[in-house]
């Protein structure tokens, strides 16, 4: 049993700093829309009520927050009006990671994430405040690393550890500009102007509508491409100060990776958590031989990551399999894929093609110029050409390869112990065509995940199923 701990006191500020900026929205609305015929005295008691509310409940939240290990258990205790009580089972917990806002790596502090099996999109626990020793005291109990790291102790770790991949400043520069953030971007500024809609009067909406209607073709592309660089910086931006200073290591059976300019993270990914290992080339990378690695692990991705990990932000598909040899020998990769037989190639095809042809023709007949968008039609041609191209599917040894496209082009490499279920679905359309479409199952973040390959044989569909099920015999002499 260990002692109960509290926080650092700069937990304290940082409720403050939360609580504050929750209230930010309606407190302005209570200033300027609330006080339109004067302020009385009442709006000066609820500003400061609500003020020393948010300190006292900073202030209380801190002391009444501790935390202790009993029975591999983390216990932790919160709350002054509801006390809150909470068990997480040591072997629940899937990952544990550090990172340092601005305000943390001013007092030399940590924050610390913890998530579990089934915890959902968010970490389980955070830990807005604590010393860096007493956060990697934590972290090795909870991984049962029975002997304690001190701070001191920590730093000659750090030194030793070999470094196995670092992002220079041009690869950063490179992955940022590809990294097709623009649509995240383009969702937080939707986003924000949902929020601030009520307070933007009608004339502005009536006033816009009307130079939109007046505006010319040209003109109007314009708008369209500004409005897409300016996404587009911000998308580089943003991406730089998420993975500036990527460094990758690899300390026993761990692997640590350290990130971020603003924030500082520290993810560690245990070794044999990782369920399997997803090569992902995007549109913008594919052409110079770029792609991103990613892990499925049981913990430790976001959602803008799909609720994954990425291992390497930017690497040459020629060194991918070099990297992974020396990162994680675990995992053998290879090349040996089967492609799709040729009569898939019409389904793809026309599997983009019907979604188009109706809107097509509406946009022909009604809109001026509309006949342009005809020119959709071979587009989509293409696209089905390409997703048939890039499917596939291999086995070797104990590590199967599923490779499809989405928007980008994604291999994924999967162990046989790591997979859950193996499954073949075929269709009334698929049947006529012996076509199946394979489906392969892993453990991994909320409820696991599930990758497909659609349109291959029937018949190696069943034999990937025969190679899921095989268990070599034992010997008679084995017991």
């Amino acid at each position: 049993m260990s002692e109960k701990k509290r926080l650092h006191p700069v937990a304290m500020l940082l409720s403050v700093i939360k609580a504050a900026r929750e209230a930010a929205l309606p407190l302005v609305f209570f200033v300027f829309v609330g006080g339109g015929n004067g302020y009385s005295w009442w709006h000066f008691l609820i500003i400061g009520s609500l003020l020393l509310f948010t300190l006292g409940n900073g202030v209380l939240g801190w002391f009444f927050y501790n935390y202790h290990i009993e029975n591999n258990e983390l216990r932790i205790h919160q709350g002054f009006v509801f006390r809150k009580k909470r068990f997480i089972p040591r072997e629940r917990i899937q990952s544990i990671d550090f990172s340092q806002g601005l305000i943390q790596r001013a007092f030399g502090l940590v924050k610390v994430q913890i998530e579990t099996a089934g915890g959902g999109g968010e970490p389980e626990v955070v830990m807005s405040a604590l010393r860096r020793a007493d956060a990697e005291i934590l972290r090795s109990e909870l991984y049962q690393k029975r002997k304690a790291v001190t701070e001191d102790e920590m730093e000659e770790v750090e030194q030793e550890q070999p470094l196995l991949y670092k992002l220079s400043w041009r690869e950063l520069l490179i992955t940022a500009s590809t990294s097709g953030g623009i649509g995240v971007v383009l969702s937080f500024v939707a986003a924000i102007a949902s929020q601030v809609d009520d307070f933007i009067p009608n004339r502005f909406y009536e006033s816009v509508t009307e130079r939109v209607l007046d505006a010319t073709v040209p003109l109007l592309l314009l708008a369209v491409a500004f409005l897409l660089l300016i996404s587009w910086f911000f998308s580089v931006v943003g991406t730089v100060l998420k993975y500036g200073g990527f460094v990758l290591s690899r300390h026993e059976n761990d692997l640590i990776i350290n990130r971020g300019i603003l924030e500082k993270r520290q993810l560690t990914i245990p070794v044999h958590r990782i369920q399997a290992i997803r090569i992902v080339e995007g549109i913008l990378r594919q052409p110079f031989g770029y792609s991103a690695l990613y892990v499925e692990s049981g913990g430790g991705g976001g959602k803008e990551e799909q609720f994954s990990t990425i291992l390497f932000p930017l690497v040459k598909r020629k060194r991918v399999k070099t990297l992974l040899g020396e990162i994680l020998p675990e995992m053998a990769i290879h090349e040996e894929r089967s492609s799709l037989p040729l009569r898939a190639k019409r389904r793809y095809v026309i599997r983009f093609l019907l979604p188009v042809i109706l809107p097509v023709g509406v946009l022909t007949y009604v809109v001026p110029y509309g006949a342009y968008s005809l020119l959709l039609l071979p587009l989509c041609c293409v696209i089905g050409y390409i997703h048939y191209r890039d499917a596939g599917f291999g086995v070797k040894k104990d590590v199967a390869l599923l490779q499809f496209r989405q928007i980008s082009r994604t291999r994924v490499y999967v162990a046989r112990k790591n997979i859950q279920s193996m499954e073949m679905e075929t269709t009334l359309l698929q049947e006529p065509k012996q076509l199946t479409t394979f489906k392969v199952s892993i453990l991994s973040s909320l409820a696991g995940k599930q990758f497909r390959v659609k349109d291959i044989e029937q018949l190696n569909g069943e034999e990937l199923l025969n190679w899921y099920s095989f268990r070599p015999k034992k010997n008679k002499n084995q017991v």
